[in-house]
Formats: C-alpha cells, sequence, structure tokens
C-alpha cells in the first residue's frame, strides 16, 4: 500500500455483534464512529425522528412570535441573506414560507464587490425605506451590532438566524437571535448551515399558526446544506435525504431548468451532483455578478423565466472557471518565486490586485487541497484589501484569524472556512504572523494523504459492499463516499487520456480476470504512470456510470501508483 494512504483501526468484534451486520458493513460505519445497532439504523434511515424541536434553539419562541405577529397584522418583512449558496438557497427558503403564510416579503442579497459579507448599512436603509418592520437575516447578522442598531432605531426589528461562530454576547437591540452555537445555546445539534437555520424557523411559525410544515422548502435547504459543507450526520442528513428525494421530483420550475442546462435530465441527483453541478452553477452569479439571478431562479414559478436565469447561470459559470483558472495558476507562479519548489511555511497566504473577491475562496480552497495546510487569498486593494480563508481538517482557521484581529478590520466565518478585511499597509506583517504558524498545528492533514475505508478488491466491493455504501448516502462532511484499495496489484490493459488530455482513462484487469473501467478525473499528466502492461495500486470508489442509457460499473480512481514489489 502507498505510503501516503491510510487505514483506519479494524473494527472491534464487540461492535460487529452489537450493530447486527457483516464485519465488512460495520467496518465502514465504525470508521464513522458509529458502533451501535441504535445508530447505524439511524444512520442508514434517515427520518423525521432525527430532527429537533425548534422551540429548543435560543430565541427562538422570541423569533418565531415576531414573525407571527407580523404576518397576522400585514407588516412587510425583509430578508436578507449572504451572496453564496448558503445564504441564497435559505433566503429563498425563508422567503417562499413567509409568502405562502400570507406574508410581504422583500428578499435581499448583497452585491459582493460593493457591500461585502453581512448585513450592511445600505441594506437595512434600503429594506426600511421600502416599508419592512422586520427584517431577518440568513447565515449572517450574529455580530452585527452596529447595523442591527441602526435597523432599530428606524423602526425595524431584526430577528437573526446564523450559524457562525460567536465571539461576543448576542446584540442588545435584536429582537431575537437564533444561533446554535450561541455560548447560552443548550440545542443538541451545532452543525446547523444558515439554509438549515432559516428552516428551523420556518418549521417554528408554520406550528405556532397551525400550519402543516413546509416539507417542500427542503429542497432548498439540501442545496445550502451540501454547499456549506454541513456534516452528513443528525438533522442535516435528514435534510438533504429528504430534499433530494424531493428534488428528483421537483416542484420547483427553477432546479428543473437548472438540471437541465447542467445535463442531468434523467439522472438520479445526489450529493456529487449538487456540489459538481447545480452548486457551483447558483454560486456563480455571485461571484462575478449579481447573485438575485441564482435567488430569482429558486424562487420563480414561470417556467420560461426559468430557463432564460439558467442559461444566464450557466453562462456566469463558465467565465467564473476561466477566473478561478488564471487566479489558481498566478498564485501558484507567486508560490514559487518565493519558496521554489519547497512547501510554503505556515499557513498559505497569497494576493493579487487583479483578483476580483468572487474567486478568493475558490483560490484558497485549491491551495488548501494542494498543499494539505490553510490558505489565504486576498484581493489587494489601495487602501484596504478583502480576503477569503479555507482551512483543512483539524485545524481552525477562524480563530487562527481570530488572534491576528489587531491588523484586521473585520472578520468572521467559521472552522473551516472564513473571510476577512484588512488595510492593505498590514498585509506583509499579517502574512508573515501565518507563515509563522507551526507544521504541527496541521498534523493529519498531510499532503496527498488518502484515507481508506479498507482494502477490497473491486469484485468484492461490487458484491458484498456496493449496495450497503448506496445505504451511507447522502456522503458529505463527517460521512464521506467510502474509499477502497485493492489488496493486489490490478493490471493496467489500456490507458488512454480524455477531455483535452485532463482526465486518464484506464482499463484495468483485476487477478481472477475480471476487467474494470476507472476514470481518474484531473490525472492527465500521470498518463505515464499507468502505462498499458504495467500494474499499479488503485484507491477507488465504486460507481455505476450511466453513458447512452447504458448502465456499467466504474472505478473512480481517488489515487493511484506503480506497484511495488
Amino acid at each position: 500500500m502507498k505510503s501516503n494512504w491510510t487505514l483506519p483501526p479494524d473494527v472491534p468484534e464487540r461492535a460487529i455483534s452489537e450493530m447486527g451486520l457483516p464485519p465488512s458493513q460495520a467496518q465502514l460505519l465504525y470508521n464513522r464512529g458509529i458502533s451501535a445497532r441504535g445508530e447505524a439504523d439511524a444512520f442508514l434511515n434517515p427520518s423525521e425522528a432525527d430532527l429537533r424541536d425548534p422551540m429548543a434553539l435560543p430565541d427562538m419562541d422570541l423569533a418565531a412570535a415576531r414573525l407571527r405577529k407580523a404576518v397576522r397584522d400585514g407588516e412587510s418583512v425583509g430578508v436578507f441573506g449572504d451572496f453564496d449558496i448558503d445564504g441564497i438557497s435559505g433566503t429563498a427558503a425563508a422567503a417562499l414560507g413567509l409568502r405562502e403564510l400570507g406574508a410581504t416579503v422583500f428578499p435581499y442579497l448583497p452585491d459582493r464587490d460593493d457591500e461585502g459579507h453581512g448585513l450592511n448599512e445600505k441594506a437595512v436603509r434600503s429594506l426600511a425605506a421600502r416599508g419592512a418592520s422586520v427584517l431577518v437575516t440568513v447565515d449572517c447578522g450574529a455580530t452585527s451590532d452596529a447595523e442591527i442598531a441602526l435597523a432599530r432605531s428606524l423602526g425595524v426589528d431584526c430577528v437573526i438566524t446564523d450559524h457562525h461562530v460567536m465571539f461576543d454576547p448576542p446584540s442588545p437591540d435584536a429582537a431575537a437571535l437564533v444561533n446554535p452555537k450561541r455560548r447560552d445555546s443548550s440545542y443538541p445539534y451545532e452543525d446547523l448551515t444558515g439554509a438549515g437555520l432559516a428552516y428551523k424557523l420556518m418549521q417554528a411559525v408554520y406550528a405556532g399558526m397551525g400550519r402543516e410544515e413546509p416539507r417542500h422548502l427542503l429542497e432548498l435547504v439540501a442545496l445550502g446544506t451540501v454547499g456549506d459543507v454541513g456534516a452528513m450526520k443528525g438533522e442535516n442528513r435528514y435534510f438533504v435525504s429528504e430534499g433530494l428525494r424531493r428534488m428528483n421530483d421537483t416542484r420547483f420550475e427553477g432546479l428543473r431548468a437548472l438540471r437541465s442546462v447542467a445535463g442531468l435530465d434523467g439522472r438520479e441527483l445526489d450529493t456529487a451532483a449538487l456540489s459538481f453541478q447545480i452548486i457551483p452553477r447558483l454560486n456563480a452569479a455571485g461571484r462575478v455578478a449579481d447573485p438575485g439571478v441564482s435567488l430569482n431562479l429558486l424562487t420563480t414559478s414561470d417556467p420560461r423565466r426559468a430557463s432564460a436565469l439558467a442559461e444566464d447561470l450557466d453562462n456566469h459559470n463558465r467565465r467564473r472557471r476561466i477566473l478561478t483558472e488564471a487566479g489558481v495558476e498566478q498564485a501558484r507562479a507567486q508560490l514559487r518565486k518565493r519558496w521554489g519548489d519547497a512547501s510554503p511555511p505556515g499557513v498559505i497566504m497569497v494576493g493579487d490586485k487583479r483578483w476580483i473577491p468572487g474567486i478568493l475562496g475558490l483560490i484558497a480552497s485549491r491551495l488548501a487541497e494542494t498543499y494539505g495546510k490553510p490558505a489565504i487569498a486576498v484581493s489587494v486593494g489601495s487602501e484596504t484589501s478583502r480576503a477569503s480563508a479555507r482551512s483543512v481538517e483539524g485545524f481552525d482557521i477562524v480563530s487562527a484569524i481570530e488572534s491576528r484581529s489587531d491588523l484586521l478590520t473585520n472578520f468572521g466565518g467559521h472552522a473551516q472556512a472564513a473571510g476577512f478585511g484588512v488595510r492593505s499597509e498590514n498585509l506583509r506583517e499579517l502574512a508573515d504572523r501565518f507563515a509563522a504558524v507551526p507544521e504541527s498545528a496541521f498534523a493529519g492533514a498531510a499532503e496527498g494523504t488518502v484515507a481508506l475505508d479498507m482494502l477490497a478488491p473491486p469484485s468484492f466491493v461490487e458484491s458484498d459492499l456496493f449496495e450497503f455504501a448506496r445505504r451511507m448516502a447522502p456522503y458529505g462532511a463527517g460521512n464521506p463516499q467510502p474509499t477502497f484499495a485493492s489488496d493486489a496489484p490490478l493490471a493496467v490493459a489500456d490507458s488512454r487520456t480524455v477531455g483535452d488530455g485532463k482526465h486518464l482513462k484506464m482499463r484495468l484487469r483485476e487477478g481472477g480476470g475480471r476487467f474494470w473501467d476507472a476514470i481518474a478525473f484531473g490525472m492527465g499528466a500521470r498518463a505515464d504512470e499507468a502505462r498499458a502492461g504495467s500494474e499499479i495500486e488503485l484507491a477507488y470508489h465504486m460507481e455505476e456510470n450511466n453513458w447512452n442509457g447504458r448502465v456499467t460499473m466504474q472505478l473512480r480512481t481517488v489515487d493511484f501508483g506503480a506497484a511495488r514489489g
């Protein structure tokens, strides 16, 4: 087995007995922290039993009561959300949910370049001028004390829903601040996303008015939960499972149109389809244009308008890809110029005047994947600069940023993704302080490490584990798609690059003579390592490949290497 591939501890006999499953199946669940029958049953069968009482969230009683009053009294409600998919989908869910109760709703998504992340003065004044007497935030607002105070002075009550880390007590000017990460929260599930929290608010409002829970909104919640990399357990797991089930026969014209432009008609949607096809398009508008395009798509009931908006998003997504690829190459050139072939020390920080804020997170994410350590990308301005950070497993990036807040103008986020503003004159000192973070802080996130679930040849996975692995979906944070490695080398019968040389397609032979198709996305440059006639070690996911109506089994390559004698 390759040295950078790791195996988990063997499942104990006691856990196998308690779960009542074959050892190989029990191993997959044990790798995800499950060791008892009840836990296994709940994990494999997400249901409404996973839901917690929304009224157990801090200030939910105040939030729901204020919105019920607004609905009864005919008040106008502003819904302000962040411009990424979690905020967009959560804003759509809250706006549609309130409208279906009869409320007049003004949704508002900020411009990334002009307004930036979070609640801002322009938005507060705009919504107040339109007549909103209640302002609901989605995926933001927990630290917006000045904006909340401004809203109150204008006669607008703020109902804040936010899932980001809070360092200070809630603002005294908010009518309610609903956040499972409040220090005084006793809510049993901290991993709700912004969209999930918006749904919990709708649950509470609907229940208080004697209305049936608006479960159709879970299609939108699934988008935000997957897009924000919410932990795929507990309530989130139910939200995504039920949301995907409904999405495959969606009632939303916008999702139907977006599915079509993404080439997903006739395919059953899963978290991979959302992550790589649907969500990037919904995020693209907020990165390079107006996030309102995505919000309008999710909330329209007009098929023709939905089709036009979906085409717009597809075009925005093409532009986003071009800008991102250019930015990533510029970032790598910076690192090569300063550090040569060596890995940059500490937390990586790069910046460029040409980068628009919308691609910063994408650049940081690609660098974090490449180097196995946290990365920060900065859009450098003449006086002030903006940054996005992405982390690696086990390193809390927002705490690292908070400890350097003396150099910042603002910051926010959570353990794996965050952002901040900084005066440009402080960039060099800030970069040096991040570079000084010891390498030991990233232990367990070494470059190129592949965490295997077990050693198992493809024939065994197909016959004994494939259907069980499908039951473990939806996959996501904390529940990755099972990764296997054959316990013996596989012979390369044929290999070739596809997709303009970006990807590698192989035909592999297992020891018993069975042939398998394997696809290695993004590994076209490694074609020489898999010449016909050679033997390789393969880390893989097993999946079905549906091509022109023909379904075959395929090994999606995670990593491979030359077989060692």
